[in-house]
């Protein structure tokens, strides 16, 4: 049985530990790398119905608790109550996975854009992202990533992605932020053109993750040919009493 595409994309991402299939949905324990360590989380695809099926599967097998997983949206209310008392967890935010095969139209601004290179590039990723997305988890210092930017007259960055792109694999982004002075001149789109039509020189894919209430961001998306893939829950370790 081949895995939902989401599940594909991702693997380079992550060891799989184990895996739960039911009539199609797949089940996954595996091991993440972030830069503050490595963590187990749980990540499933498929319909919602057969993925409960195999999450409860999953706890009477006993996996360990893990703190964090990702779903099809619409799958923990399924889960019987002793499954989800086993895991410890309960639901978060959701968001979509988007992904792209389509060179995208040239954007304005695209000449702007390139890889962040030389020994102060880290810092000057982390000075941009202090403006322009101070939350994201996507970290200068992790080996995996690359960062790309989008350059004013002077050479300072307005904005920012991060880039994971295994040999011949999907290329996923994350981290990506404009300078909140120079929203709404272009940037995000630029940007998102410029690193697709580079990915897609060398890769099979491009995908990347988005709040289901950023209307803005997926609208520059939608455009530039990228499509929702997966709804996303995110499940989350219950915060002690």
């Amino acid at each position: 049985m081949e895995r939902p595409l989401f599940l594909r994309a991702n693997a380079d991402r992550w060891h799989e530990e184990a895996a739960w299939d039911a009539d199609g949905a797949t089940l996954l324990l595996v091991r993440v790398r972030r830069a503050s360590g490595e963590r187990l989380q749980l990540v499933g695809a498929g319909e919602p119905a057969p993925l409960a099926a195999a999450a409860a599967q999953a706890a009477t097998d006993g996996v360990p608790p893990v703190g964090f997983g990702l779903l099809t949206r619409g799958t923990w209310h399924l889960v019987d109550l002793a499954a989800r008392e086993h895991l410890a967890l309960e639901a978060g935010p959701v968001w979509d996975w988007m992904w792209s095969r389509t060179v995208p139209p040239r954007q304005p601004g695209e000449e702007r854009v390139g890889p962040v290179t030389g020994p102060d590039a880290a810092e000057e990723v982390r000075a941009c992202l202090s403006r322009a997305n101070p939350d994201t988890s996507a970290d200068p210092a992790d080996p995996d990533l690359t960062w790309w930017g989008y350059r004013d007259d002077a050479g300072v960055l307005r904005g920012v992605v991060a880039v994971n792109a295994p040999p011949g694999g999907p290329v996923h982004l994350s981290g990506l932020g404009t300078d909140t002075s120079w929203r709404r001149r272009g940037v995000g789109s630029a940007m998102m053109a410029g690193v697709t039509r580079w990915a897609l020189g060398e890769h099979p894919l491009v995908h990347y993750g988005i709040w289901t209430d950023n209307d803005a961001a997926r609208s520059i998306y939608t455009r530039l040919g990228y499509a929702v893939g997966h709804e996303v829950e995110n499940v989350v370790g219950k915060p002690e009493a």
